[in-house]
């Protein structure tokens, strides 16, 4: 199967790391988002024969290597077999390109390969090696990882008692994914005093839905993308026609926190949206195109607003800018992340294979974005209150002190009851949840079980919707856009 995909990289200082981008792993959560492109390139001609084997001079360049491999093979003190030492050598090569490049050994060129069949068995959330942590980037909505309490920020240190302190994302991954049923025992390091916290979670099978759609008050239709994956285009195009058929005069395009995904499915959300014309164009080092992306229109008739933020990456960052660029929708938010380089997968022998950033991505206006990112066209910051709200899923009562306390306290400072969040069940939540429950008609009782925890969150959500003050700039441009075609 021939695919693309878009991948986040470090970049800026260690301050922003913790809250910029991910490897988010369809292995465990959903593993390099990156621009793969999986057909076939034809070797480096400079080195090859018409076989596929090395040229003369290449040879003796690789002399010492092979000097180095018969010496070790026969002479170090415990024996070592040519193919470790052959992966460890490719390994040394790669270890000096970008973070982007890497060696997949058999096992994790096959979970490559299963990345594609859109689920997976594991926790569900986005991470990243961030300064030598594997840190969480963001929870996968309704997935073991969310519902266990892992924030954003969080860094892993330990998995089943084993310190992975300084190992790699793809490393990271191996570990923490399993059997769905299974449990996973991790210890993180949370906030900047490194608060040392404990997890037990079970695994399970992830399917993660990637299109979310509703119709907001004055025909302002919303889509949400909060990734590429595989059904993302086909989603896309059934959710956009739900709303066109409702009447919709104005749309808001949601793509805050969407750290990539599958590039085919990303033009075929450009092609939905954008007049006839190029959607980006992939080049190489010299600047030469190499593909170029095309929209056949034709033009929506509607106003469009596109929601951005730092975490906005390759695929969401390419349709961002097409629709910029081509003056289709008005970018809202804070810059983009900046990330438009394109990587190859080329399968070696033995099962294994080369993962190698091979060009970048260029907007239709010829932008290079990779390390700048996308300026939005009007800026708006999120206000300081504005969290991210983690579901209510376990009954609680007074003198509980666990992460889901603080869950609960969150969710009640949201919803506007005076609470210390502290993790603790203490007389003041208790308080807090009486007389939230005596608001809302439920039975008195100081006592967090069902009917309580709906009822919590959905005022907890309410009051979030209007905090979040980038979406209200979105429907404020629409509005004024709306009627300025009424005229």
């Amino acid at each position: 199967m021939a695919e693309s995909w878009c991948l986040p990289v470090k970049k800026g200082t260690a301050a922003l790391l913790v809250v910029l981008l991910v490897v988010s792993n369809l292995l465990t959560y959903r593993v390099t988002r990156g621009l793969y492109r999986w057909k076939s390139y034809p070797p480096p001609s400079s080195h090859y024969n018409g076989n596929n084997t090395p040229k003369a001079d290449y040879r003796k360049e690789l002399a010492p290597f092979y000097e180095a491999l018969d010496i070790l093979t026969q002479r170090y003190i415990d024996e070592v077999s040519v193919e470790k030492l052959v992966e460890a050598a490719i390994k040394g090569m790669i270890s000096i390109l970008d973070s982007q490049s890497s060696y997949l050994d058999s096992r994790h060129w096959q979970m490559m390969m299963d990345q594609t069949k859109g689920s997976f068995s594991g926790i569900g959330v986005e991470i990243s090696s961030i300064d030598g942590f594997i840190t969480v980037i963001a929870p996968i909505r309704g997935t073991p990882g969310e519902r266990a309490g892992l924030l954003p920020e969080d860094r892993i240190v330990e998995v089943d008692g084993q310190d992975i302190r300084g190992i790699s994302t793809m490393e990271a991954v191996m570990l923490i994914r399993g059997p769905e049923g299974s449990k996973v025992s991790l210890k993180v390091l949370r906030g900047e005093e490194g608060k040392e916290l404990a997890f037990v979670i079970t695994r399970g099978n992830i399917m993660v839905p990637s299109v979310f759609h509703g119709m907001l008050d004055n025909r302002i239709g919303y889509i949400e993308i909060a990734t590429f994956d595989d059904h993302t285009g086909e989603d896309f195009s059934i959710a956009l026609m739900e709303l066109e058929n409702q009447g919709m005069a104005g749309l808001i395009l949601d793509l805050r926190g969407n750290t990539g995904g599958l590039l085919s499915e990303a033009v075929k959300v450009g092609q939905a949206l954008l007049p006839p014309g190029p959607i980006a164009y992939m080049v190489d080092r010299n600047g030469n195109r190499l593909e170029t992306y095309i929209s056949y229109g034709p033009a929506k008739p509607y106003p469009i607003v596109v929601l951005v933020n730092g975490t906005s990456a390759s695929a969401s960052e390419i349709i961002a800018g097409a629709l910029q660029d081509t003056g289709t929708g008005v970018l809202v938010g804070t810059r983009t992340y900046g990330k438009a380089t394109v990587q190859h997968l080329e399968k070696l022998t033995g099962n294994t294979g080369l993962r190698y950033t091979m060009a970048k991505y260029q907007t239709p206006a010829g932008r290079d974005i990779d390390g700048v990112g996308l300026e939005p066209d009007v800026t708006v910051e999120l206000p300081e209150q504005y969290i991210h709200l983690h579901p209510l899923t376990v009954d609680l009562k007074p003198g509980d002190e666990n992460t889901s306390v603080l869950f609960l306290q969150r969710a009640l400072v949201t919803a506007g009851y005076t609470v210390t969040e502290s993790g603790v069940f203490d007389a003041e939540t208790e308080a807090a949840v009486r007389a939230f429950q005596a608001a809302r008609g439920l039975p008195v009782t100081g006592v967090v079980r069902q009917e309580t925890r709906k009822n919590l969150q959905e005022a907890a959500e309410a009051a979030l919707k209007k905090m979040d003050s980038q979406k209200l700039k979105a429907i404020e441009i629409l509005l004024e856009k709306m009627s300025q075609e009424r005229k």
